[in-house]
């Protein structure tokens, strides 16, 4: 090993290479981490840790800056995509697009089959709470990755600008579960009347069918769940005020009367 060059009482030593900002090594983020620390959506937590996993530490803490200081303009959803304006440095916004991999005719009715063919779909999906195999038709499978576009200089698969875009996207996506479904077209009166005809198809087939789900049965939707008050709160009371004036002699009578039959409900209901 070579000394350090040495001049009167000064050592020079090189301390290596000086790491670009751009050079930090990428954060590791999981779907299950953004999910279990931060209670994220479960499709919005999928976008945000694939745009993330393309970029690297330096862009990712000025992405999630842009985010928080407002830089995202505009963000719009549009059918396979999505588009925003970011305001950086310079006098114009740059414009981004996450584009998601290319879903056919075919595969957006397999969402609706898919949401039919599970016990309250529709309910469990405007909670968030979609299954695996449909977040990857909704927004991609394990082979296949979000593409991210802007015209900023930054050659990185996702510069910053991108990565302030889905962060405030998997924001809004984990406000909105439903807007997972409108990055496919999907509209949600016309899924929920797709769900409905599909989940007619599966019982119209399962009543003709021999098959191990007809003779056990599946899994039962939720029951309704209807409004209970007490009926003297939901009642007419001047009706029933005026009812036991026709039976009473006096008014000292009628409130007895009115005041016996709360009583007697009171007894029952107990």
């Amino acid at each position: 090993m070579s000394e350090h060059p040495k001049m009167d009482n000064v050592i020079y030593a090189n301390f290596g290479r000086k790491t670009r900002v751009d050079e930090v090594p990428a954060v590791p983020v999981s779907e299950i981490s953004l999910i279990r620390k931060f209670g994220m959506a479960s499709a919005a937590a999928k976008l945000l840790s694939q745009v993330r996993s393309q970029s690297d530490g330096g862009r990712i803490s000025r992405g999630q800056s842009y985010a928080r200081n407002g830089n995202v303009l505009g963000i719009e959803v549009q059918s396979g995509r999505i588009h925003a304006n970011v305001a950086g440095s310079q006098n114009e916004p740059f414009n981004v697009t996450l584009q998601l991999p290319y879903r056919s005719t075919d595969d957006v009715a397999e969402i609706s089959a898919g949401l039919a063919d599970t016990p309250n779909g529709m309910k469990k999906a405007t909670k968030g709470e979609i299954a695996e195999e449909l977040l990857e038709l909704l927004l991609f499978g394990q082979e296949e990755r979000i593409r991210c576009y802007c015209d900023c200089p930054d050659s990185a698969e996702a510069c910053k600008h991108a990565v302030a875009v889905a962060e405030v996207a998997a924001s809004k996506m984990d406000a909105d579960p439903m807007m997972v479904f409108r990055l496919r077209g999907l509209d949600l009166v016309l899924l929920e009347k797709q769900v409905s005809e599909a989940a007619a198809l599966i019982g119209a087939k399962a009543a003709v069918t021999s098959d191990k789900s007809f003779w056990e049965g599946r899994e039962l939707p939720d029951l309704p769940e209807p409004k209970t008050a007490s009926a003297l709160e939901d009642s007419d009371l001047d009706a029933l005020h005026r009812a036991m004036r026709l039976v009473s002699y006096t008014a000292v009578d009628q409130l007895r009367a009115v005041s016996d039959i709360e009583d007697m409900y009171d007894h029952l209901t107990r």
